[in-house]
């Protein structure tokens, strides 16, 4: 159903301070690596909120073909005690797509951060309708 892959890592918002994978020190790099898969695995779940992600987004990917599934960039914020706090994403083009993914994001804890971090972790999720 979908892939997920780091993308970069940001301090604040888009600025001169952001951070890429090559600049970010090993421990930020595995660490946003776990988001991913983290991300990756909820999405492939069971639970209620992926399923009606999975429902919501398949029905509406009628433009969507294996050869050129859509990528979603995903900011991501956490606590000091790894619980995401806040996502941003660019829509989906269907509400309710748009808040199961929400919702499923939000529920992960990712696990205690490396010191000095910056956030937001970005990453990339390759989504793709099962077709």
């Amino acid at each position: 159903m979908l892939g997920a892959v780091l993308l970069g890592l940001e301090g604040g918002s888009l600025s001169a301070d952001a951070v890429t994978m090559d600049e970010a020190p090993q421990a930020w790099v595995v660490y946003a690596q776990r988001v991913s898969q983290q991300f990756e695995k909820a999405l492939e779940g069971k639970s209620e909120a992926a399923q009606r992600f999975h429902a919501n987004f398949e029905q509406g990917a009628s433009g969507v073909t294996p050869d050129a599934p859509p990528v979603l960039r995903v900011k991501v914020w956490f606590d000091s005690k790894g619980q995401v706090r806040r996502v941003e994403f660019d829509s989906l083009g269907d509400d309710g797509a748009d808040a199961a993914l929400r919702q499923v994001l939000l529920t992960q804890v990712l696990g205690l951060s490396p010191r000095d971090m910056k956030q937001p972790v970005i990453v990339r999720l390759s989504l793709a309708a099962q077709l």
